[in-house]
């Protein structure tokens, strides 16, 4: 028996609380949440919280209208990632070691959980200000059974592989949105630096860094603007989150 237990459970049915500026919807299983929200830009409003009606996943995208030119707009990748990470803590077994990776990868205790996606107005140039951005996250909270039983891998894992199973998907939800706002607000009083010093407190240095048509590489940091450094044959390479992810397309989770 666990020690542990969502205090108020929620019943799968039941819609996200959501605080105030953010508003939920609900997409079908058998929808991309990620791409139901880039196709929806136009008929919704800023704050909306796509999310998946599965119950083994937390799958959301929020779209914003950021206020701010396209280059800073790299910083808000790692505002989601540190948000994920503080509503896993907030919630989860003190055991469970939340790390990450550059772009955007979520480890539980060194297994691949979760992926943060990022999609943004490409009409724009890095000095202007872009009319929407999407911020995705994928969470497992159950091992998928085919990877569990007929292909274990100790590099990828879910909540529930760790001890968190009693986390819903609706709890998970309310509590990254509510970090996420928590961790929107503090960047925009105080600036980046909060954000990097947590995200540097997390992240996995074992971890090398793979992209399409890359060699592998090795994180050295992040920059003022949300650049990442990285290591590619003794040369330094500066790498965008934006130009990564619009050439990624969009992350696929494990």
């Amino acid at each position: 028996m666990s020690l542990y237990y969502e205090l108020d459970p929620a019943n799968d049915d039941d819609e996200p609380q959501l605080p105030p500026l953010l508003k939920a919807e609900k997409v079908s299983k058998e929808v991309n949440v990620f791409k139901k929200a880039i196709s929806s830009i136009e008929k919704s409003d800023t704050g909306t919280v796509f999310y998946s009606e599965r119950s083994d996943i937390v799958d959301i995208a929020i779209l914003l209208n950021p206020e701010i030119n396209k280059n800073k707009c790299n910083q808000i990748i790692y505002v989601m990632m540190v948000a994920a990470g503080d509503a896993i803590g907030a919630l989860a077994p003190p055991e469970v070691l939340v790390s990450y990776s550059f772009p955007g990868y979520i480890y539980l205790n060194r297994g691949e959980a979760g992926v943060i996606n990022y999609a943004i107005d490409n009409q724009k140039n890095d000095d202007q200000i872009p009319e929407w951005l999407i911020l995705g996250l994928k969470l497992k909270l159950k091992q998928s059974e085919n990877i569990e039983q007929d292909h274990p891998d100790p590099s990828v894992t879910s909540l529930e592989t760790e001890g968190a199973g009693f986390i819903s998907r609706t709890r998970m939800i309310e509590s990254v949105c509510r970090h996420f706002l928590a961790w929107l607000n503090q960047w925009e009083e105080e600036g980046f630096a909060p954000v990097v010093k947590m995200w540097n407190q997390r992240i996995d240095e074992n971890k090398s860094i793979h992209l399409p048509n890359k060699n592998k590489m090795k994180f050295l940091a992040i920059d003022e603007n949300g650049i990442a450094i990285v290591e590619d044959k003794n040369k330094k390479i500066f790498l965008s989150p934006v130009e990564v992810f619009n050439d990624l397309k969009e992350i696929v989770l494990k």
